[in-house]
């Protein structure tokens, strides 16, 4: 019973976001970069595969849009590192989420990771390692700011 509802969610969460991403090409285009149905239907999957790794469960697209607008409007991304980026960002997100206990908004996140990719010039291994500090300064009660 449980499966079949977290497969109801992610089906009614893929055919949501399928519209919604083709969507926000009408903005990336102006950076050069578009979403393919295949594109989507590549990030749906990983967007799938991640959550049910972390061990989450998401009811909206708003936060893959806002991962999303970060990559396409960064001049450190490229059309053969979109998806990928996209990808690799939107994994960043639900591992930063779950590891700062969901005590920071989606749009606190957002934001750190917005700075860290502008920061890093796109480069999602050391991205990852702004993330790790900001998760551990949070966990230890340091000085953590956003």
């Amino acid at each position: 019973m449980e499966n079949n509802i977290l497969k109801f969610t992610m089906n009614a969460l893929q055919e949501q976001c399928s519209e919604k991403l083709l969507k926000l090409n009408d903005e990336s285009i102006n950076y050069g970069l578009v979403l393919t149905q295949k594109d989507i239907n590549d990030i749906m999957k990983n967007t799938n595969e991640t959550l049910k790794k972390i061990g989450r469960i998401e009811t909206s697209a708003d936060a893959l849009e806002k991962v999303i607008s970060i990559v396409y409007s960064s001049p450190y991304t490229d059309k053969e590192n979109y998806v990928e980026n996209i990808n690799d960002m939107q994994e960043l997100f639900y591992y930063f989420k779950s590891q700062v206990l969901d005590l920071l908004s989606d749009d606190e996140v957002i934001e750190i990771l917005d700075k860290a990719y502008d920061e890093k010039c796109g480069e999602i291994l050391q991205i990852q390692g702004v993330v790790e500090e900001y998760t551990k300064e949070f966990k230890l009660g340091g000085n953590f700011r956003i």
